[in-house]
């Protein structure tokens, strides 16, 4: 038998430590050791300290800035705001949580709100209940305001338009549902006066005090239709109008944004409406607060706008500058001329009488390319150009081109505009019309001149793909022959596709007095080259479209 073996005294006390100490923390409280860790923790860290917030005041203004993913037009925004005729006292920025690096921007702006999470649209709004001046403004982070934007809220307000500002308004449908067909703003219709709407968007300028109805209710949805929500409460609670301030065709200096700024390239990058469709959460919202009580601005008794886009007045007009002998051109650009303009290759060579093909690493290609884009940008008070509707391409392709164009809402009107329900009246006024003219026309080397209803005095001929392989020969021809017989008032029309575009871009521009008209298809049937559209075929649906502005 073995004897136990005694420990020393200091064995003793080793065991004892071990087993009743840190034993007993490493079961009780092994939860709060930290282990070291292998690096620094992330850090974010700004430049620039923001200055003791100031004390509440009875005026100024507080601009409200957002930061996601297009965080590089921060700069051009907050230059813009700085410059404004009557500048913001401070200028915030709320950055949502993004998979993209968070830029410094401490320097330019006076306070920045870093989140971890993405709160989406209601993190600006929840930030407004500290500021201190009397209006705060909002804008999205493709907006540029123009320098008088905040003058022309102030005044809106002095003139007794009080209420929700906003620079992109929407009037909405009477039989429920969302829709912005009919807009007013910066890219709507450009009032002269404050137009009351239901909801304002992309800008907003308010008293301080109205940010608070936002939060009366509960949202119908976090995940849209803030814009709605803040709209409704602020009528419902407290009775507030939402207003589009003036938006003058001829004076851009009071606009709430910079027509063509950021819409293409940052809006098709990360634009909700382009990874997400909200038009049915949309509807929900606006359904939901009619069944409450909301009464939309057209269900109104006392509803009226100024003067807008009409479809049929609109082919009126032409015609008057026709029957005045008024010299100007219309160019008209579909969806095939857009494709080209953004260099996104299209073969419709093989549809019937070939049309145009396009392949963006093609050099000639390219050429024609940049010509046919310089003839929708270019600008002229003579100069009309079309562009489709958004009862026809939808509400943001719509927008989309219109901003493109940077052409003022004047000189734009629809490519739909000899055709649908203006076709039948093209065939009855028009065309009369044309028969005093003296008419040269370029088209179709198959086309038949016989059946149309008006003497043609001189005819250019075209092929397929026309716009690469006959432009520079048919400018040529065209040029010599206006020039060498001294050839004005007269009326020049072109069925020849995205060439016709191009031949009265030229022509406008160096033989003036001269009318220039690109039909498109209406002649087709009339010339033997077939029925080629639905409204040609007497498709009733399309005969009886009413194209909206």
């Amino acid at each position: 038998m073995s004897m136990k073996q005694k420990k020393t005294l200091s064995q003793k006390i080793k065991w004892w430590f071990n087993t009743r100490i840190v034993g007993f923390w490493r079961v009780k409280v092994s939860g709060y050791v930290k282990e070291k860790t292998a690096g620094a923790p992330d850090t974010i860290s700004f430049n620039k300290n923001a200055s003791p917030m100031q004390e509440p005041s009875k005026d100024g203004i507080t601009v409200i800035l957002t930061a996601y993913k297009r965080a590089e037009y921060l700069e051009q925004q907050i230059t813009a705001l700085r410059a404004q005729t009557i500048p913001p006292n401070e200028i915030w920025v709320w950055s949502n949580k993004s998979d993209v690096e968070l830029r410094d921007i401490s320097k330019l702006a006076d306070r920045v709100v870093a989140s971890n999470s993405n709160f989406l649209f209601w993190g600006r709004f929840a930030l407004a209940n500290l500021v201190r001046t009397k209006y705060v403004a909002f804008f999205d982070d493709d907006i540029l305001p123009q320098p008088r934007w905040f003058e022309n809220c102030l005044q809106t307000i002095e003139s007794g338009h009080d209420g929700i500002l906003g620079g992109s308004g929407v009037l909405l449908p009477t039989d429920g549902g969302y829709s912005s067909k009919h807009k007013a703003g910066w890219n709507g219709n450009h009032f002269d006066v404050p137009v009351q709407v239901d909801l304002v968007g992309h800008a907003w300028f308010m008293d301080k005090a109205y940010v608070n109805y936002m939060w009366r209710e509960e949202p119908v949805s976090w995940d849209n239709g803030e814009d709605i929500h803040l709209s409704y409460m602020a009528l419902k609670y407290g009775g507030i109008k939402t207003i589009v301030p003036p938006h003058p065709e001829n004076d851009q200096s009071l606009w709430s944004c910079r027509p063509d700024f950021g819409k293409i390239v940052g809006r098709l990058k990360v634009a909700t409406y382009k990874t997400k469709d909200h038009k049915n959460t949309r509807s929900e919202i606006v359904d939901k607060h009619t069944s409450d009580g909301w009464q939309v601005v057209k269900n109104k008794a006392d509803f009226s706008l100024p003067k807008e886009k009409l479809f049929t007045e609109e082919l009126t007009l032409f015609n008057q500058k026709l029957i005045n002998n008024e010299q100007f051109a219309l160019v008209r650009f579909g969806d095939g001329e857009m494709i080209v303009i953004n260099g996104e290759a299209i073969d419709l060579s093989q549809k019937c009488n070939g049309e145009h093909k396009y392949n963006p690493d093609n050099e000639k290609d390219e050429h024609y390319r940049q010509i046919l884009e310089q003839s929708l940008l270019h600008k002229s008070e003579r100069y009309f150009v079309g562009l489709p509707c958004r009862c026809c391409v939808g509400d943001s392709h719509c927008d989309e081109l219109r901003s493109q164009s940077q052409q003022s809402i004047a000189q734009l009107t629809w490519a739909n505009i000899f055709v649908n329900a203006n076709y039948p009246i093209f065939l009855a006024q028009t065309i009369d019309i044309l028969k005093s003219k003296s008419i040269t026309i370029v088209c179709h080397e198959k086309a038949a001149l016989s059946g149309l209803p008006f003497n043609i005095s001189n005819d250019f001929r075209v092929g397929a793909n026309a716009w690469v392989d006959s432009y520079d020969k048919l400018l040529e021809q065209l040029s010599t022959h206006i020039k060498e017989n001294d050839v004005k008032n007269q009326v020049f029309i072109f069925c020849a596709g995205v060439l016709s575009n191009m031949l009265i871009f030229q022509l406008s521009k160096t033989y003036p007095d001269n009318t220039y008209l690109d039909v498109g298809s209406v002649f087709d049937d009339m010339m033997d080259l077939g029925k080629t559209r639905k409204y040609l075929k007497g498709s009733k649906k399309r005969l009886k479209q009413v194209c909206i502005w």
